[in-house]
């Protein structure tokens, strides 16, 4: 089903397994899908006929369904904080990141960087490498961000009423066939070929 919500992600600055997407007003970058611009499906057709090839617009819709909840590191204190009066309480990994995203401690399970996924404990356990923090200090500093391997270009991009641009479709095509495009330096003519450092020679008996 066509959209008119679209997210352009930037993957090329991928943070760990976060895609970074282009902030409103053309103001750099974040991972937090809640900064980035939304463009109409117009608009996103035009940032994409006309943007690098390693820009993508994605359907704003899908990209929030499938969205998760992680807190940067950059943002939390480094070292335990304890509040009198406190009974709900988060652990982080010390030592483990996702790029700029901790590890959650969920108790007997595995670390996760979900942080919804957070078990809250009445008091700070004494487990070894672990920051603790009141919830509502980790909670202030939660984002939604979309992870990579989420990505489904075919529902998200073209499924979503956006047509390939004729230049990314050549690229592509070129890639799979591993030859490089080269222009007669004598008559101009394209001509495609294996050997991507030394032009060959032209089939343009002309030449």
């Amino acid at each position: 089903m066509a959209s008119n919500r679209f997210y352009l992600a930037c993957l090329r600055d991928t943070v760990g397994t976060n895609i970074s997407f282009h902030r409103r007003d053309g103001r750099g970058y974040s991972t937090d899908t809640d900064q980035a611009h939304v463009y109409t499906r117009k608009e996103a057709q035009r940032a994409w006929d006309n943007g690098r090839e390693f820009d993508l617009p994605l359907c704003a819709d899908r990209v929030d369904a499938l969205t998760v909840m992680h807190v940067d590191h950059q943002g939390l204190p480094l070292q335990t904080v304890l509040r009198d009066g406190c009974r709900h309480y988060v652990g982080f990994d010390d030592y483990s990141r996702d790029g700029n995203d901790v590890y959650w401690f969920q108790g007997h399970g595995p670390k996760t960087t979900d942080f919804m996924k957070a078990v809250i404990f009445e008091a700070p356990g004494r487990y070894c490498g672990l920051i603790w923090l009141p919830f509502d200090v980790a909670d202030a500093l939660k984002r939604r961000t979309l992870s990579r391997g989420k990505i489904n270009r075919r529902t998200m991009t073209q499924g979503a009423g956006l047509v390939t641009p004729e230049l990314i479709k050549r690229e592509r095509r070129r890639k799979d066939s591993g030859k490089t495009r080269f222009n007669c330096p004598d008559c101009g003519r394209i001509a495609w070929q294996l050997n991507p450092y030394i032009f060959e020679g032209c089939r343009n008996l002309a030449c």
